[in-house]
This record gives C-alpha cells, sequence and structure tokens, in this order.
C-alpha cells in the first residue's frame, strides 16, 4: 500500500514538473512573440507542419501542428489546421473534436473555416443530417462559402440515398395494379409493373425545395429505338420515411411545383427480400472480434514511433509516408467505421483490471498496442500510457548541417534532423516528447 502511495506521489511529482516546465515555454513563446521581429517557436512548428502538409505527409504535419499547440493552446489556426491534416487521413472523430475547440474559442466569421472542419467531419461520420446542419451554420456567416456549400450539398445527397436506397417503394395504378420504384447507391433505378421492369437512372437535385431528380430511361434491349427524353420528378418524404411522394409532370416535360394532378403517386416503404442464407459471415461475427482483426492488422502497418522526415524530406520518403497512408486508409474502408470508432474507443479507454478470459486478453493487448502508436503521434496525450509501458528513449541524432541534403536523410526511431539549431528546434521539440520528455 505505502509502495503504491508513493508511486502515485512520484507520478504527480513527476506530471507537475512536465506542467511547469511546458508553462514556461508558453511564457518564453509569449515573449519573443511581443518582441517585434523574432518568430516565435510555435510559427516555426506551424511552418513546419505546412511544409509537410503540402508534400502530403499529414501524419507528419498534425504531430507539428500538435507540438505547436502546446505553446498556443487557444490558436484557431493550428486546430483548424492540424483538423484538415486529420481529416486527410481519417481521422474523422479528432478533426470534428478540433473543429469543435476552435469554434468555441471564435464562433464569428473570422473562423469560417471551423465550420467547414466540423461540417466535413461530420460527414465522413456518416452523420448526414448534421452535417447539414453545421454546414447551414457556416453558410449563415458566409452564404458564398463555396467549401460549405459542398458539403451541405454531399450531406443532402448522402442523407436522401441512406432513405431512397435498399428498400421497395410500393404503390398502385389508378387501375389498382401494383407498382413498385427501387434505387440503388450508384444511381440506378427500376421501376416494375405487372412483372415488367425498367431500367433507369437518376440524377439528384438537393439544393431546391421540394427537391428533385432527373431520370433517365435506358433503351430496350430489343427495341432498337432511341430512349424517351428525360423526365423530371419532385419528390419528398412523410411519415417518418416510411412514405415518399413523388411527381412528375403528365403532357410536358416542366418540372412541377406541388404534389398533385396524374402524375402525383404516394409509395410505401417495404423491406426487400434478404437474400439465401441470410448475414454473411462478416457481418455476422461479434464486433469485438473484428476489432480484433483490424488492430492486430493496423499496428503491423504502424511503425510504433513514426518517422522523423527532414525539413524538405525527399520524393522517396514521402513516397513512403503516402503508402503508408494508402494502406490506413484502405484498412479503414474494408472494416467499416463501426470497427474503426470500436477501435478508437478501446485505445482512448483507461486501463483498468486484468482481462477476465484470453479473447479479452488479447483485446486489451492490442488496444495497448494501438494507444501507443496514437502517443508517439500526439493523437493522444502522454498520461494516457503508464509510465512502466512507455516506449523507451532513443538518443537523438547530432543537428543537421542546414547544407546536409535532405534527400540524404534516413529517418530512423526518434532521429530528428532539426530546421534550425536552438533548444526548441522545430523537429527537435516533437522528438523530446516521444522520447518520455516535456
Amino acid at each position: 500500500m505505502a509502495q503504491d502511495e508513493h508511486r502515485a506521489e512520484d507520478e504527480e511529482d513527476e506530471q507537475q514538473r512536465k506542467n511547469d516546465f511546458l508553462q514556461f515555454r508558453r511564457q518564453l513563446d509569449g515573449m519573443r512573440e511581443e518582441k517585434e521581429g523574432e518568430e516565435t517557436q510555435a510559427n516555426k512548428l506551424k511552418t513546419q507542419g505546412n511544409h509537410f502538409f503540402s508534400f502530403g505527409c499529414y501524419g507528419q504535419a498534425a504531430m507539428m501542428y500538435s507540438e505547436a499547440l502546446d505553446l498556443k493552446p487557444q490558436s484557431t489556426v493550428l486546430l483548424n489546421n492540424r483538423a484538415m491534416a486529420y481529416l486527410k487521413q481519417g481521422m474523422t472523430e479528432e478533426a470534428l473534436a478540433d473543429a469543435d475547440r476552435s469554434i468555441e474559442i471564435d464562433a464569428s466569421v473570422e473562423n469560417i473555416k471551423a465550420f467547414w472542419r466540423r461540417a466535413q467531419a461530420l460527414l465522413d461520420l456518416e452523420r448526414d443530417e448534421e452535417a447539414e446542419q453545421a454546414a447551414n451554420a457556416g453558410i449563415a456567416l458566409q452564404a458564398n462559402n463555396g467549401h460549405l456549400n459542398r458539403v451541405r450539398k454531399k450531406a443532402r445527397e448522402a442523407a436522401t440515398m441512406r432513405r431512397l436506397c435498399g428498400v421497395d417503394w410500393v404503390g398502385k395504378l389508378e387501375n389498382g395494379v401494383e407498382k413498385k420504384f427501387s434505387f440503388t447507391k450508384e444511381g440506378s433505378m427500376t421501376m416494375t409493373v405487372i412483372g415488367h421492369a425498367l431500367e433507369a437512372k437518376f440524377d439528384l437535385s438537393v439544393e431546391c425545395t421540394p427537391q428533385s431528380m432527373v431520370v433517365k430511361m435506358q433503351a430496350g434491349p430489343m427495341t432498337g429505338s432511341a430512349p424517351p427524353p428525360p423526365v423530371p420528378y419532385i419528390y419528398e418524404f412523410h411519415d417518418n420515411d416510411q412514405e415518399l411522394w413523388i411527381c412528375h409532370p403528365v403532357g410536358s416535360t416542366e418540372l412541377p411545383s406541388k404534389f398533385a394532378g396524374p402524375g402525383f403517386s404516394k409509395l410505401r416503404r417495404v423491406e426487400q427480400a434478404k437474400p439465401a442464407g441470410g448475414a454473411d459471415a462478416e457481418s455476422a461475427e461479434p464486433l469485438d472480434k473484428r476489432c480484433a482483426r483490424y488492430m492486430r492488422e493496423f499496428n503491423q502497418i504502424l511503425p510504433l514511433m513514426p518517422p522523423q522526415l527532414p525539413e524538405r524530406p525527399s520524393e522517396e520518403q514521402v513516397g513512403e509516408e503516402v503508402l503508408l497512408m494508402e494502406k490506413v486508409h484502405k484498412l479503414k474502408q474494408r472494416f467499416g467505421l463501426e470497427v474503426h470508432q470500436r477501435a478508437m474507443e478501446l485505445a482512448k479507454a483507461p486501463t483498468g483490471a486484468p482481462p477476465a478470459d484470453a479473447d479479452a486478453a488479447e483485446l486489451a493487448e492490442l488496444a495497448a498496442a494501438l494507444r501507443e502508436r496514437l502517443v508517439a503521434r500526439k493523437v493522444l496525450p502522454a498520461s494516457a500510457i503508464a509510465p512502466a509501458a512507455a516506449p523507451e528513449a532513443t538518443p537523438l541524432a547530432p543537428a543537421a548541417d542546414a547544407g546536409n541534403k535532405a534527400a540524404e536523410a534516413t529517418p530512423e526511431l526518434c532521429a530528428v534532423k532539426p530546421q534550425q539549431q536552438g533548444l526548441f528546434s522545430c523537429l527537435g521539440g516533437v522528438a523530446a516528447r516521444f522520447c518520455g520528455g516535456s
């Protein structure tokens, strides 16, 4: 018991020393900012992050912005920059957190990029309605912002496709004969009457009220004649998305302005029949089983410690970073958003009592390995890892001479080629944090 108390006290003292030193660094950087003509360390780190971002090294860029945020935690520019670097890596929840924090600091039009980052993150998380609301909040400040208008359009399209596709919409003709519509995410539509199916393509227009679509019928394989001209439809969802109203013109090609007349139909939602055999084995597998496989592959792809690139990385080094991100992106696509979010939840969760069985023990071990990788990239704070589990420090490489060729530099574990000499050199500060310093 006494040993545990002493250990806790030592950890608190160590954390206090780190906090004190960080506060000193912030004060020193503030003094530099006040002194005209002297660039602050935070600005140097931001510039280095911008360089990495321009090369497509988004992980390295995010680390630079994180180091700069240690010195200027209230900087909306740095938060917005890191959010974009996270978005480029598919780290949508982290990007959303940065955007939310940025808006909390400044919700004015001067910080319009934060609204864009937030809307895009929500869209990538498939939270379509929230993405549209976030875009609307930014558009209310700057109506002609192209980024926000594009995100809103995509959010509306995604919301419509999610409600429209994967089910049948069934109604009746005036003579009582059943008609059925079905839509696919690829933009195909099938209309079925008395067992006869007509194939068509459709394009959505979501920026008007009511929303509309243009339906283009496909030429029949045996007729040899040209397809009929495109037909415009207006549509609306009703009854908690259980009913679809559609209306097309009759005797003209003009887009209808209201739901009335002989071209108006009310269609009810009907779940499509499941294929024989039910759900496939992949989706039937328990979530944590899939999560374990995902984290195992993720940890194999992602090195424990990220390589530290020189100020001007070579094409080979940039290519390696891009290839790494591509592998991670494909892995996320293959396993899906639900599995990725569960893995991040486990990695961020505090360590608790020893697992009760072998499967839980393996899951905890994989989560701990992922946690170490996230800490090394400053996605999680260093306190997320117990001191005994933290990676061992590797001596820093000697500072590189400014005349050395960046293309010949070889990244090593915690080896740094700083942008310039000095106690708080740009990359040196990051490597120090990775190796247990502050």
